[in-house]
C-alpha cells in the first residue's frame, strides 16, 4: 500500500472510533467531554488488545515459518 492509502485508512479508523465514542457518550451523558474521552479510551483499549495479540501471534507464526525453510 502506498502512503496515501495508509493515511486514508488511518483517517477512516479515527473517524469510526470517534463516531462510536460520540454515540456512546450521547446515550450516557451528552454534555461531558470527560465522558467522551473516557469512552474513546475504552474503545481504543478494546481495539488495541486484540490487535496486539493478533500481531504477536502473526509475528510468532511468521518466524516459525521462516525457521522451517
Amino acid at each position: 500500500m502506498k502512503r496515501n492509502d495508509w493515511l486514508l485508512a488511518i483517517f477512516l479508523v479515527i473517524v469510526g472510533v470517534s463516531c462510536l465514542a460520540m454515540s456512546a457518550t450521547i446515550i450516557v451523558n451528552p454534555s461531558a467531554v470527560q465522558a467522551f474521552l473516557y469512552n474513546v479510551l475504552l474503545i481504543c483499549i478494546w481495539i488495541g488488545i486484540p490487535a496486539f495479540i493478533a500481531t504477536v501471534l502473526y509475528l510468532l507464526w511468521n518466524r516459525n515459518k521462516r525457521g522451517r525453510k
